[in-house]
């Protein structure tokens, strides 16, 4: 998934950051190292949280609580709210950019990048991604035992070899618990997303 999120990063940093002369060019790769690293620490913090579903939901098409679907139900998504909040935070503290311009670019990149992604997800002629690779990118390739492009069967499971939460069967909530595990203990580990942005844009 980090190749697919550099290389989609990078796509649409052209137009909205490289040319963009409200970004100093010499600040390129930072900002869009920190759009990266933004969504690659928002979406493990909402694992980590217990948010598998909202995740699952994002990057396949569902929608949550009335929320519609494609790049709209992306920028009113609570989650993707708190990415481009963090992402702006970033680049007004650690780079002294302008907030109007950082929150305006962070409205535009985010649901921009996390909407291209998602129709790769979702794209069945797309072999390049799928929600499996998205949730092992995430966690850290931890969790090679479950299947998320098929949860109904992993779902309906028994025995102990998958019970996190101990009441005797393999479900929801056990996946849930196995993620969130995984997601945390990722988080707190260093992804070099601004070393491997780097790589990509020499």
């Amino acid at each position: 998934m980090l190749d697919q999120l550099l290389k989609t990063l990078i796509s649409q940093g052209q137009s909205q950051v490289i040319d963009n002369p409200e970004i100093p060019n010499e600040l390129n790769q930072q900002v869009i190292g920190e759009a990266g690293r933004s969504i690659v620490d928002g979406l493990q913090g909402a694992l980590a949280g217990g948010g598998l579903s909202q995740i699952m939901n994002m990057f396949t098409g569902g929608s949550q609580q009335g929320q519609g679907s494609g790049l709209m139900g992306l920028i009113s998504n609570p989650l993707v709210q708190n990415i481009i909040q963090s992402f702006a935070g970033r680049l007004t503290s650690q780079y002294n950019l302008n907030p109007a311009t950082a929150s305006q670019l962070g409205s535009q990149l985010i649901p921009g990048v996390l909407g291209r992604l998602s129709q790769q997800v979702s794209d069945p002629n797309d072999s390049s991604m799928d929600i499996n690779s998205v949730i092992q990118s995430l966690t850290g390739g931890q969790l090679g035992g479950t299947n998320f492009n098929d949860l109904a069967g992993r779902f309906a499971g028994r025995g102990a070899s998958g019970d996190v939460d101990g009441d005797g069967d393999v479900d929801l909530q056990d996946i849930i618990a196995s993620v969130s595990g995984a997601a945390g203990a990722q988080r707190n580990a260093s992804s070099g997303i601004m070393d491997m942005i780097g790589q990509f844009m020499r």
